[in-house]
Order: C-alpha cells, then structure tokens, then sequence
C-alpha cells in the first residue's frame, strides 16, 4: 500500500472512531422511576420518551429526565390562618408523583416542576382548606379537621401531578387559645359535676315525696278503718288487760258516755 493509501486508511479509520464516539456519546439511558423529555436546539420537546435506552444527537440534542415516582415532602412549622385569624403550625408530610404522560409539559412549565409547581400548589390548597377551620376546632375536633384537610389535598385537582399521600403529624395553638381551651374544659367539667349533683338531689327529693305520700296513704287508710264501735271495743279489752296485771289495783278511766270507773280488788285466796 502507498503512502497516500495509508494516509487515507488512517485517516478512515479516525472519522469511523470519531464517528462511533459521536454515536455513543448520545446514548441515554431513562430508567423506569423516570421519563425523558428531549431538548433539540433549546427547545423542549414535550413528547415523552419512555424507560429505556435512547439515542440523541448531540450536540443539537439532550435528553433531561423527570422523576415520576413517589417523592416526599416533609414541611415542619407550615404557618396557616385559622377561620378567626389566629395563626397555627403544623407539621405535615406530603408524597406526591408526576404524571408520566404530563411530565415533559410540566418541565417545559416550570424547569423546577417541585419547586416551581408542586409545594406552591400544595402551600396554597394547605392554606385554603386551613382557613376553613376555627382555631379551637384544631383542639376539640383535631381527627376530624386532620382527615378534611388530608381529604382537601388529595384531592387537588393539577394535570400535572397527584397528591397520593399526606400525614399530619403536630399542630401547634397559640398558648391565648390553649388556655381558653382549657378554661372552657374546666368549666364544662364543673357544670357536668354541678348538673350530676342536681340531678342527685332531685331523685332523693322524689324519693322522699313518694315515701311521704306512702306515709299519708297509709294513715288515710288506718283513719279510714277505725270507726266508734272499733275503738270502743279496743278500749274495752285495753282496760281488761289493765285490771287484770298484777301491778294495777285501781284505774280510772273517763269516758263521754257515762262509763264509770272500774275498780279492782285483789280477792284473798283468788289466784289471778
């Protein structure tokens, strides 16, 4: 081979390495947590490139990724106004995910789709269904405010993500609303205590009126059954019984109808 053919060859075979180089510098790899959206001259395709291996042609094109798997924001002292104004904070954690067939639309939007888009998004619905709630609620109904405000923020409506999981974990009161939280426990448990003692008197009240009235009915009764003739006779076998004990010698007994007095006499050698 000439020299011109060997410069030629070399020369071939440099193009073909630079070549080879070229082609495999533009592979790209998206793994299947991710997306790709292409870059071609600055512009941002908004065609998703799925998980797999691709090529671009570089330099005139990029391949960025987009995460579309669950990701965790951890917001510590999250600051809202309650419905009367107070001001309230929470902890709260927040996953959220991309959705895959609107990734390269949102990272055409917002370059930083978390930052950019997702924690105002999650920041101004958090604040909004916040605002719905008196500051004691947070105290006296926390379950049930804690399970609306999660309901709230799944429920978010974006095309370009979703909210899959929210957990409350602290909320802190102003120590004014504390306070008259507590304030108003002490009193309702004093009122429940008073109602109790109340209540307490009230029965043993009825109960002594219905014994009373057991009472006036049986006298009623009793005054009902002793006629004249009853009580004459029970008078009668009374003063028997008086003359006949040993202790007794004389009685007298007055009477309205002319009863005279009843002597008794011990009779000697008369055993009574």
């Amino acid at each position: 081979m000439s020299d011109r053919g060997q410069i030629a060859a070399g020369g071939l075979g440099i193009l073909l390495a630079l070549i080879l180089a070229w082609a495999a510098a533009g592979i790209r790899i998206v793994d299947n947590r991710h997306v790709g959206c292409r870059i071609r001259l600055g512009q941002i395709q908004t065609n998703e490139t799925p998980p797999g291996v691709h090529w671009v042609m570089v330099p005139i094109e990029s391949l960025a990724t987009v995460p579309i798997h669950t990701r965790i924001l951890d917001y510590k002292g999250v600051e809202v106004l309650a419905k009367d104004g107070l001001r309230i904070h929470m902890d709260i954690t927040v996953g959220y995910k991309i959705r895959p067939n609107m990734a390269c639309d949102a990272f055409l939007q917002y370059t930083d789709i978390e930052r950019g888009l997702v924690v105002p998004e999650i920041r101004s619905a958090l604040r909004k269904v916040a605002s719905q709630f008196l500051s004691t609620e947070y105290y006296e109904k926390r379950s049930e405010v804690d399970a609306k405000i999660v309901m709230a923020l799944e429920e978010l409506e974006n095309p370009y993500f979703e909210i899959v999981q929210v957990n409350i974990r602290n909320v802190v009161l102003p120590d004014s609303v504390v306070q008259a939280i507590q304030r108003k426990i002490v009193a309702k448990q004093e009122a429940e205590r008073m109602q109790f003692v109340l209540e307490k008197e009230k029965k043993e009240a009825e109960r002594k009126k219905i014994e009373a009235q057991g009472i006036a009915e049986a006298n009623r009764l009793i005054a009902g059954s002793l006629t004249e003739n009853y009580l004459k006779w029970y008078q009668i076998q009374a003063i028997k019984e008086l003359g006949q004990s040993p202790s007794n010698t004389f009685m007298i007994v007055p009477y309205d109808s002319g009863l005279f007095p009843i002597p008794t006499y011990p009779v000697p050698g008369v055993k009574k």
